[in-house]
């Protein structure tokens, strides 16, 4: 063999001793290492309008709550049920999976209290030894959220938001809905509450509260809709949750929002006097949702439609 001939073959050998190193080097090992859930990868495929972004703030999953009517000994009964949203099976404080939960109380961990009919809560389900009793678990909230009605949830449950998109044409992808137990978002043609037990006002209040960052949580199904704009889907509600410290325009323990002043020009908890001047703003106010805001205080939602409004009325 010649000298040429063998440093070919060694060249030949490195380079393929190389491209081996890196195809097993990927995925980078900054991120998984692990393929994507088949779920995601399909929920993915439907064109453009599905992403897969950074998983949802805070800890433990969310849950669904019953209460216990059976009539025995408290703790052993007199409870709550509970059962992860979207899955088949929930981790029992003793280890096991189960369609759903015994737990003797529930540890809201400071978060506002929520009627169990009506609840959403995100947490864990913990040990927790009752004396005479041994481990009957606990659920421990890090989340709560109210359903305005006690309609029962059916179907999948996802957090909405309002994209701020507006179109000319419909369908229009105005909404994005993330399901809770996963990463996944899809961009939807809007919501349909109207079939989820609430009021036409709180109706009104859930779909302002989907411009907040914080969104709604609301359980349904997809539904096709078409149009001049083409195919797309709309998630058909069966019952969304406001966050705990927000329902019916209330906080936590206080008073309800509404518009008050002259010109109902004031979004408040108490009735406010002004003067009776007009100005044009003020007929802005008259569509707006008027209801207690992430920061606690009552004031108008600020939507897309409110700013336009505000802007046309100031510059005529």
């Amino acid at each position: 063999m010649n000298t040429t001939s063998h440093v070919q073959k060694v060249s030949f050998v490195a380079v393929i001793a190389i491209l081996s190193f890196a195809v097993g080097m990927w995925p980078p090992t900054s991120g998984s290492s692990h393929p994507p859930d088949p779920k995601q990868l399909s929920a993915n495929s439907h064109g453009t309008n599905s992403v897969w972004p950074e998983p949802l703030a805070g800890s433990g999953e969310y849950y669904l709550v019953r209460q216990d009517v059976r009539r025995c000994m408290s703790p052993l009964c007199g409870g709550y049920f509970v059962k992860r949203v979207n899955q088949s099976r929930t981790r029992c404080a003793n280890g096991r999976w189960m369609r759903e939960c015994y737990v003797a109380e529930i540890d809201w961990n400071g978060q506002p209290e929520i009627d169990p009919g009506k609840a959403l809560v995100r947490g864990d389900v913990v040990a927790r030894r009752f004396p005479r009793f041994g481990n009957l678990g606990a659920l421990r909230v890090t989340e709560s959220w109210q359903s305005p009605s006690d309609k029962p949830a059916t179907g999948t449950l996802y957090r909405v938001r309002d994209r701020g998109v507006r179109c000319i044409t419909h369908p229009c992808l105005t909404h994005s809905a993330t399901r809770l137990d996963s990463h996944v978002t899809k961009n939807i043609a809007g919501v349909d509450l109207a079939a989820a037990g609430a009021t036409g006002e709180l109706i009104s209040e859930g779909a302002a509260a989907m411009t907040r960052q914080g969104g709604v949580i609301v359980a349904g199904y997809f539904a096709p809709v078409s149009g001049p704009g083409g195919r797309a889907q709309t998630l058909k509600a069966t019952a969304f949750y406001f966050p705990g410290f927000e329902i019916d325009g209330t906080a936590s323990g206080g008073k309800r929002c509404f518009k008050t002043g002259c010109s109902s020009q004031v979004c408040a908890d108490h009735d406010v006097i002004t003067t009776c001047e007009f100005r044009p703003e003020y007929a802005c106010y008259q569509k707006a949702a008027c209801a207690r805001q992430a920061n606690g205080e009552c004031g108008f939602t600020q939507t897309p439609e409110l700013a336009a409004c505000l802007a046309r009325a100031r510059r005529n």
